[in-house]
């Protein structure tokens, strides 16, 4: 049975999982991804389940606490609340059915205080948002040149924080409009398209 937006909260919440904190998610109650677990319980947010997974199966590792997944979050997060003018109104229709379209634009249009194909005109949005990214993306690249050998955060070794940074490149190939978006961000430095390229084997679907 599909799924859409609006069916998140009385889906999430029927399945008895406990809603995001205060502040996480962007004020979302419930969110997506879920998962159900082996033991028959559920998880929501991504790096709750990563932690539940690393309990599950141990091995191979996900490094949840490798020094480097609250720092590539906080970067990625950086970079990708910048670039939400130009990325955010796109999601409606390269990312989502006709049921869930009209949720995501109101409640967006709330947040932002204005539609957002009016947002994508806004003063926040083209070159004024890649100077807002600046900052995250610098942080990404100093700590994909921590370990020069590569090509993963840690060197050799990959990681859960490696799966983060390449699940913000993948929504960003999505949502690209003749290389505006991804090409431009994989030419910001070497490291980018090297390590993206190393993650594309745990970017394929198994469905």
């Amino acid at each position: 049975m599909e799924r859409h937006y609006p069916d998140l909260k009385p889906t999430l919440s029927a399945l008895g999982i406990p809603p995001n904190p205060p502040g996480t998610n962007n004020g979302a109650v419930y969110s997506s991804p879920a998962a159900r677990l082996s033991d028959g319980t559920y998880v929501m947010d991504s790096l709750n389940i990563a932690h539940a997974l690393e309990r599950l199966q141990p091995e191979p590792s996900l490094h949840l606490d490798n020094g480097y997944t609250d720092r590539v979050q906080a970067a990625v997060l950086e970079a990708h609340v910048a670039l939400v003018p130009i990325n955010l109104p796109r999601v409606p229709v390269k990312l989502l059915r006709p049921a869930s379209r009209e949720y995501f634009e109101t409640t967006r249009a709330k947040r932002f205080g204005m539609p957002l194909e009016q947002l994508a005109k806004s003063e926040k949005a083209g070159e004024s948002a890649w100077k807002a990214a600046e900052p995250g993306m610098e942080k990404l690249k100093a700590i994909l040149h921590e370990h020069e050998e590569g090509p993963y955060v840690m060197g050799k070794t990959v990681s859960f924080a490696d799966f983060h940074i390449a699940g913000f490149w993948r929504f960003v190939q999505i949502l690209d409009e003749d290389g505006d978006v991804f090409d431009r961000g994989m030419r910001f430095d070497a490291s980018f398209p090297k390590h993206y390229d190393a993650c594309k084997e745990w970017l394929r679907r198994d469905d």
